[in-house]
């Protein structure tokens, strides 16, 4: 409480527009039970284009394709029963528009990508639109198709499937399976669990106001190019949203809480993560707010990033890459760690706020320093731990602040000391590395600010557990931060770098 409540004082700007939700489910006992889709079917194939094709209340139970450029409008939200074969409703035709409904029952899955609502490539400018979604492999998955909006929709994955494949983040050669081919999560059948919306080669894509929550990933892009994801609030997934090689990709005021990673961005580029609040992604493995690989032009700007593993993970961009990746103005605040940099990352940090982080910067290699900006145009960045002073009263402070080595560097040798690293015994190796253990900063920000600049984190409800909570292992901490001293003893190390030496 005393971080949040430090927290609060410190980052004293406006707060992350959060997204509205979908609402939510049905009284299926309140409506009659029709026993089949035919009749529907049989509307929607003598109606003509642009026609409304109204269903009432009730339930219906088969499957749907609307391959007639219609509007399947329900009417007190009718529930369309699949019958555990394929797609529950399949859209073909283009400009077709599907609202109003309750989807369950697809096929098992994975093998042919069955879906709540599946958009074929020929379904151009398709609406899928206040549609709630569940007990479906995927729940609403677009292939090759251009102009698709989804808005406004609700999706509840398979909560008791196991999520598998989390380690693709850190191990991309173990690579993406194709569309409609997965392996299971879990068990077969009705355990595996699918992408709550999956976008395959599709263009010119809205994804906007969805409530998604348990699924595998909540947005999977493959390929495909400009894509708007805006307002969606995403949890209980793998990753919330997950992009490769995914181009003109924008994602803006989302929140995505409780996944075991947040934007998992790999490949491709163009990328703009704006204004998003990415809060408690809690995977011991992978645990990102935001993952950077191999991406190319970059911005990631007004975000905050609170209670995750790592706030910002940054590899890349690849060599000869068009763009540079550029972060600015994020709040990253009480996360395990909240930079996280290998060899190949380059990136320009500047204008964030750095606060209440357990370890503020780590390297995941060598190599690392001096690759990165930690200012531009006369503009650095906000830290909580700056000790430095700013006698004009200009803003920015006087003394560069210097950041990772030693101690960080131990904890990349030896993961499992993470667990320790906002214990008071590493608070104390930390404070004896910096004055007697010479290293190469991993930071060197020329130019700290002395107030924030960022977003306030408002009311994040990050669930990071205080470094006091770890005072109870006491002695034990204490034995194991000696040892970790001798394994990092060097020379002295030189005098700080002072501003406009």
């Amino acid at each position: 409480m005393a971080r949040r409540a430090l927290l609060a004082l410190m980052l004293a700007a406006g707060a992350v527009v959060l997204p509205a939700v979908a609402a939510t489910g049905q009284d299926e006992g309140a409506h009659e039970d029709h026993p089949s889709t035919s009749e529907l079917q049989a509307r929607i194939d003598a109606a003509s284009p642009g026609d409304v094709v109204h269903i009432e209340s009730g339930m219906y139970h088969g499957n749907l394709l609307v391959d007639v450029p219609v509007v399947l409008h329900g009417m007190g939200r009718p529930l369309i029963q699949g019958d555990g074969t394929g797609s529950v409703i399949t859209v073909s035709a283009p400009g077709a528009v599907v609202d109003g409904l309750s989807v369950r029952g697809s096929g098992p899955g994975p093998v042919g990508g069955p879906a709540g609502v599946r958009v074929e490539a020929t379904a151009t400018g398709a609406v899928i639109r206040d549609v709630v979604v569940e007990g479906s492999y995927y729940g609403i998955a677009v292939f090759g198709a251009r102009g698709v909006q989804i808005v406004g929709n609700t999706i509840h994955g398979r909560a008791a499937a196991a999520i598998g494949d989390e380690g693709h983040a850190i191990d991309p050669e173990a690579g993406e399976p194709t569309p409609g081919h997965e392996q299971h999560d879990g068990e077969p059948g009705i355990f595996s669990r699918g992408d709550g919306i999956s976008l395959w080669d599709a263009e010119d894509v809205l994804v906007r106001d969805n409530d998604i929550q348990d699924a595998r990933d909540g947005v999977f892009l493959s390929f495909g190019k400009n894509a708007l994801i805006d307002r969606n609030r995403i949890s209980g997934s793998r990753y919330a949203v997950h992009s490769m090689f995914a181009e003109e990709l924008t994602l803006s005021e989302n929140l995505f809480e409780e996944n075991l990673s947040g934007a998992v961005m790999m490949y491709g580029g163009r990328v703009l993560l704006l204004r998003n609040a990415i809060h408690d992604s809690h995977s011991p493995s992978t645990g990102f707010g935001v993952l950077l690989k191999d991406v190319e032009d970059v911005e990631v700007a007004e975000n905050v990033l609170t209670g995750n593993r790592v706030g910002v993970q940054v590899d890349g961009p690849p060599a000869g890459a068009a763009g540079e990746i550029r972060i600015h103005r994020n709040t990253v605040a009480l996360n395990r760690f909240g930079v996280s940099l290998y060899p190949s990352g380059h990136a320009t940090f500047f204008a964030n706020s750095f606060v209440e982080n357990t370890v503020q910067v780590v390297a995941q290699g060598t190599g690392v320093a001096g690759k990165n900006e930690w200012s531009f145009e006369g503009v650095g960045n906000f830290w909580s731990d700056y000790r430095g002073y700013d006698l004009a009263g200009e803003g920015v402070g006087d003394v560069a602040y210097l950041a990772g080595g030693s101690v960080e560097g131990l904890l990349r040798r030896a993961p499992v000391l993470e667990a320790l690293a906002s214990g008071p015994a590493f608070g104390l190796l930390r404070a004896v590395g910096d004055r007697w253990v010479e290293h190469e900063p991993i930071v060197e920000d020329p130019l700290p600010l002395m107030r924030p600049a960022s977003p306030s984190a408002g009311g994040a409800g990050s669930n990071v557990v205080a470094s006091a909570a770890l005072g109870a292992i006491g002695l034990g901490v204490v034995a194991i931060a000696g040892v970790a001293v001798i394994g990092i003893r060097r020379p002295l190390r030189k005098g700080r770098v002072h501003r406009g030496t």
